[in-house]
């Protein structure tokens, strides 16, 4: 058996985990990915937005709930059901008009979970960002409506 591996519960291999994926990400990463989505928020809540902002927000929310799952966060699950709603709506309203704009009195609550992300990736471990990168490639993949669902955190 490799040095790197022992039998885990079920008898199956169980990778460890490298130093860097223990950590958070580096700081000068996570906060180019954080001054993202608040640049993405700032023109969709102007007239500078567009499709590909309007899919990092998404992102950000999505992350920003996985990552609460798993025990970084502690927003209320209506926090996300708010940002949800403002995301459809802005998608309607493209749709209808070809304006990718949040609207003001929506933007308040992107900017909640913008701000607990940007905590989460600077105190989540590398590996918990990708475990939640990954289960959003699923839901992408998926035929779900939404991953928001009531459960015993919220």
């Amino acid at each position: 058996m490799p040095i790197n591996q022992s039998k885990g519960r079920a008898g199956r291999p169980r990778k460890f985990l490298s130093k860097s994926s223990l950590l958070p990400m580096d700081s000068a990463s996570a906060r180019q990915l954080a001054l993202t989505h608040h640049l993405a928020l700032a023109a969709c809540r102007g007239n500078g937005g567009n499709k590909h902002l309007i899919n990092e927000l998404t992102r950000a929310v999505y992350l920003a709930y996985f990552l609460q799952q798993m025990g970084f966060g502690t927003l209320p699950l209506d926090a996300y059901m708010k940002a949800e709603a403002a995301i459809s709506t802005a998608l309607k309203n493209a749709e209808r008009d070809g304006e990718w704009r949040i609207a003001s009195r929506d933007a308040s609550s992107l900017e909640k979970i913008l701000a607990l992300h940007d905590e989460q990736l600077g105190n989540a471990p590398l590996y918990r960002i990708v475990e939640a990168e990954k289960r959003l490639r699923a839901f992408f993949m998926g035929s779900q409506p939404s991953p928001l669902k009531k459960t015993d955190e919220f």
